[in-house]
């Protein structure tokens, strides 16, 4: 099977390479979960939908191995993991190939004077909104009030709200999962973009 050339990740750690079929245009929609952790949400959303493809970008490279090796155990070939961090990450991916964007409770870096690190910022919404098709779909869930406040800031020119309820079976995040059992609920949007790019 021919391999994606490796995505740059802007750090030293070799990034896994995933199928270049997934990015032809006659190949099924490709999500991609940033921050898939240990990829209890991408494993599950991969095992619910066999007709759409999952990629996760996750940083710490062992929990990317984990994540592919359970793909590969389970035997589904819409699942794969690759290294990287930030907006780097998306450089190598052409425009328009994505159809859902998850963002799932990136670090909040709470301290301000760390809040620079944080990965939603003005160049990584732009990433994101060159991968993602016209009629995509960008969904954000944090359990951070500030942080979620500033995602909707940036995206309050050039971005609508759209219903979070999609209709179709879900899988929670192991962080969703532990705030709702603490009875917190996250805060959500699923946004589509109102501008091509």
């Amino acid at each position: 099977m021919e391999m994606l050339p490796q995505i740059p990740t802007g750090h030293t750690e070799t990034p896994t390479s995933f199928p270049s079929a997934w990015l032809e245009s006659s190949a099924a929609p490709l999500e991609i979960d940033f921050g898939c952790h240990r990829g209890a949400f991408l494993i599950g959303m991969a095992v619910l939908h066999p007709s759409s493809n999952f990629l996760g970008i996750e940083k710490q490279s062992d929990r990317v191995a984990r994540c592919n090796a359970r793909a590969v155990r389970l035997g589904l070939s819409n699942a794969a993991a690759i290294t990287g961090l930030g907006a780097e990450s998306l450089a190598g991916l052409p425009a328009a190939c994505v159809s859902v964007f998850h963002l799932y409770f990136p670090d909040p870096w709470p301290k301000r004077r760390h809040s620079s690190r944080r990965v939603f910022q003005k160049k990584f919404l732009e990433e994101i909104r060159r991968v993602l098709c016209p009629d995509g779909i960008l969904r954000l869930m944090t359990d951070d009030a500030p942080y979620f406040a500033e995602m909707r800031e940036l995206t309050r020119v050039g971005w609508m709200d759209s219903p979070w309820d999609d209709r179709r079976e879900t899988v929670l995040t192991a962080f969703e999962k532990t705030f709702r059992n603490r009875g917190q609920i996250p805060h959500q949007a699923a946004l589509k973009p109102t501008i091509a790019f």
